[in-house]
């Protein structure tokens, strides 16, 4: 028999060891720290590991803009990740014998379009909302028919603008892989809520639990 289905959930932009903690009590399978001094949810690899190491049952995802790969993998090291996800990186540049799983992340514009080429098939793709400074965290939605469309082919992670409201809709248009929140579960950018990070993951399994007989 198949496994049932079950939607990856990221919490990002975790900078405190109670936030990390409370994503790891709902749920949550990846926890995302930004190791990139232009976010107000940066941290420092130190404190990244810190706040990972202890949470056995999370994924630590080392996020990050523009690194070099050298730097990547560096800086992912000193923060004890099991992956990195990079934005503002042309994937055809980046080494296929990496050592960590990488993500991409793609800009996706208000009409749909995407600001950056896809990586190859074997890569996860983060698509999110395209904003002309941020990186990311703008709790911003783009058009998932864009998303419906590349999930369609190869695994997505799907961000931009989602919470409990929204979550259940976006898995049932695009069948991503996973799903990624971040200032929509803030109280403060930085500052999860830890009831809203309850209400997300929640809102996810249950999604998955009606869904739990398709491939």
């Amino acid at each position: 028999m198949e496994p049932a289905r079950r939607t990856i959930v990221k919490v990002c932009g975790i900078t405190r060891p109670a936030d990390a903690r409370a994503a790891v009590a709902a749920g949550a399978d990846w926890l995302g720290f930004i190791l990139w001094d232009g976010s107000p949810r940066n941290v420092t690899p130190d404190r990244a590991r810190a706040m990972s190491e202890p949470l056995e049952a999370a994924v630590a995802v080392a996020v990050m803009v523009a690194p070099t790969p050298d730097q990547a993998l560096r800086t992912a090291a000193l923060a004890g990740a099991d992956r990195v996800q990079v934005h503002r990186v042309d994937p055809a540049t980046w080494p296929a014998d990496f050592p960590l799983p990488v993500t991409f992340a793609v800009p996706v514009a208000t009409d749909g379009s995407l600001g950056a080429p896809l990586p190859a098939l074997d890569h996860l793709v983060l698509l999110d909302t395209a904003h002309p400074r941020l990186a990311g965290g703008t709790g911003e939605r783009f058009p998932w028919e864009t998303a419906r469309v590349v999930a369609a082919t190869r695994p997505v992670l799907l961000s931009g603008g989602l919470d409990a409201e929204c979550v259940a809709d976006a898995i049932e248009r695009v069948q991503p892989f996973g799903v990624d929140a971040c200032s929509r579960l803030e109280t403060a950018p930085g500052i999860k809520d830890a009831e809203k990070v309850r209400r997300f993951v929640a809102a996810v399994r249950a999604w998955d639990e009606r869904h739990a007989d398709r491939p």
